[in-house]
């Protein structure tokens, strides 16, 4: 339809930010950054709010021209702008808001892009899984931060309609309209320095809010391990104390706000019935007909919510979207640093289909291009391969990974990851159909069709439009291990690194996939951290670290 969004999501860029950039600079930069839409809508703003202030200088018009003098014609003039303003008015207020709100999802998107790119994909490569607070970051912060973009809009309307009263007031009477350009900006100067108390009491509150929701998520996603522990008790405690404290700090702001409130409405309510009294007095006086005072009452009138809103509205969302831009920062900035750049011609040099070697204190597993090399080990062992894989740049590991010799570590985070894919033992999937979470990281659409019959997903699979449920939750465990098997195989990794993907399988699929898995992933490298016996038998060769077992290295017949 006309004027709508489309249906799909904008391609964005990330939001940058660096060790110099402050919360103020953010917050500009951000709601600068959709210039092509805000600036639009301020402009309609302008016309709307403008317009409503208008409407009692035509009105005293149409008195003063129109009865005063009896004039029918006069009458039906002024009646009939008085319409037109009316619909012009209306018509920018309608797009003001549409273009506003399109505005705020814009820049929700965008900075939702950011902090996932941020989160799943830092500077230097080390990715870790966010703690509960993320989640606070991505909802209530984003949301803050994005609704300041009205501040470049809607203040600005108001701005410029309290200068279009200020001029209308100065024609009706000079004095009048001195008083609006002198007293309106200290009334919102004082306003502001009322101000400034709640805008640190609100980053200290997000603060405590963003602590108790991350406790939270983090409880309900860890809650077998919890209950596991018998640790129910204590993790009762520590949310009821992180709770206490931020309804503690919820009632603190509410009064700071309250405060705030009642002050800015006596400055606001003395300054206009300043202007009122005024005007009365110079009608009284003889100075102002009726139609003047009919306007000059009804410009003071006007005047008010537009005060009272750069009060109540646009103070209160400048001292939120500060907070919420400091809070964003912290997630986008990272201490870790990207290892500095050579000269190409000093930088090592690995091939697309490199040679994979994993060093632990026993042993050095060691797989070829195109070969498909089986892991049996512990537990603990197999997490310490796993995390040195998924994140061989974190330092002081026991386990080391080199492709063609090299040290990962000496790689970029693009080198290493254009080569090297793990796909963990936990299945994470996404919102949405079947093939969304297949053709994400998909090499070609053949690829998806040959991952799924090599996982043994035909038996639900078959419609890959089917949903998947929040977390996957419309499927078994074991049919989301091989959904997550199939996208691994489906991104055609030059090295794919598979830790444990069949636990929960029964035995006949486990064998089905062990058959297949060689031939999906011909002429590429694949290293299988299992200790299943039916993919163990499929690989050429098997390297066991157990301790009650030798070391060995056996070719598959």
């Amino acid at each position: 339809m006309l004027w709508q969004a489309p249906t799909d999501p904008p391609e964005v860029q990330p939001f940058e930010a660096d060790s110099g950039t402050t919360a103020g600079r953010f917050l500009l930069r951000v709601i600068l950054s959709v210039r092509r839409v805000s600036v639009p809508a301020a402009l309609a703003a302008i016309v709307w709010q403008v317009g409503e202030a208008a409407v009692p200088v035509v009105m005293g018009l149409a008195i003063d021209r129109a009865l005063a003098t009896g004039d029918a014609g006069q009458l039906v003039l002024w009646l009939g702008v008085l319409v037109a303003l009316y619909i012009v008015l209306t018509v920018a207020a309608k797009f003001a808001v549409q273009l506003t709100a399109y505005a705020i999802q814009l820049l929700q998107h965008r900075l939702r892009s950011s902090l996932s790119t941020g989160v799943l994909h830092p500077v230097g490569g080390g990715a870790h899984a966010p703690d509960g607070g993320v989640v606070s970051v991505m909802t209530n912060d984003v949301a803050r931060l994005a609704n300041g973009v009205q501040l470049v809009i809607m203040p600005i309307a108001r701005i410029m309609t309290i200068g279009f009263i200020a001029v209308s007031l100065l024609r009706t009477h000079w004095l009048l309209g001195l008083a609006v350009l002198v007293g309106a900006p200290l009334a919102v100067w004082l306003m502001g320095v009322l101000s400034e108390r709640l805008s640190r009491d609100t980053r200290e509150y997000q603060g405590l809010l963003a602590t108790t929701v991350g406790l939270a998520t983090d409880v309900v996603a860890g809650y077998r391990v919890v209950k596991g522990m018998r640790a129910e008790t204590e993790a009762t405690r520590r949310y009821r104390q992180a709770s206490q404290e931020t309804l503690v700090g919820a009632k603190r702001n509410a009064g700071l706000l309250g405060r705030f409130l009642m002050g800015s409405g006596v400055v606001t309510g003395t300054f206009v019935a300043a202007v009122m009294g005024l005007a009365g007095w110079f009608a009284v006086d003889g100075q102002l007909s009726v139609g003047g005072l009919i306007a000059a009452v009804g410009l003071a009138q006007a005047l008010l919510p537009q005060i009272q809103s750069i009060a109540n509205d646009s103070i209160p969302n400048l001292a939120g979207s500060r907070a919420s831009s400091a809070r964003i920062l912290d997630v986008l900035k990272t201490d870790v640093t990207a290892a500095p750049e050579a000269d190409d011609a000093a930088r090592p040099v690995v091939q697309q289909l490199p040679v994979l070697e994993v060093s632990t204190p026993t042993a050095t597993i060691r797989v070829e291009p195109g070969e498909l090399v089986g892991v049996r080990t512990d537990d603990l062992t197999a997490a310490r391969i796993a995390e040195a894989l998924l994140d061989p740049r974190e330092p002081g590991g026991e386990v080391a990974v080199r492709l063609d010799g090299i040290a990962a570590r000496a790689l970029t985070a693009q080198e290493y990851r254009s080569r090297v894919t793990f796909t963990p033992h936990r299945v994470m999937l996404f919102s949405g159909t079947i093939r969304d979470n297949l053709t994400a990281t998909a090499a070609t659409p053949e690829l998806v069709t040959a991952a799924v019959r090599a996982a043994a997903c035909g038996d639900f699979a078959a419609d890959l439009d089917l949903p998947v449920g929040e977390d996957g939750n419309r499927f078994s465990g074991g049919q989301l291990q091989r959904l997550a098997l199939a996208r691994a195989l489906a991104s055609d990794a030059p090295v794919l690194v598979l830790h444990d993907p069949t636990t929960a399988v029964d035995s006949v699929t486990e064998h089905t996939i062990a058959k297949r898995l060689r031939d999906v992933r011909a002429g590429r490298s694949t290293l299988l951290i299992t200790s299943s016996p039916a993919l163990l038998g499929s690989c050429d060769h098997v390297v066991d670290l157990l301790e009650d077992a030798p070391i060995r290295a056996r070719t598959t017949l």
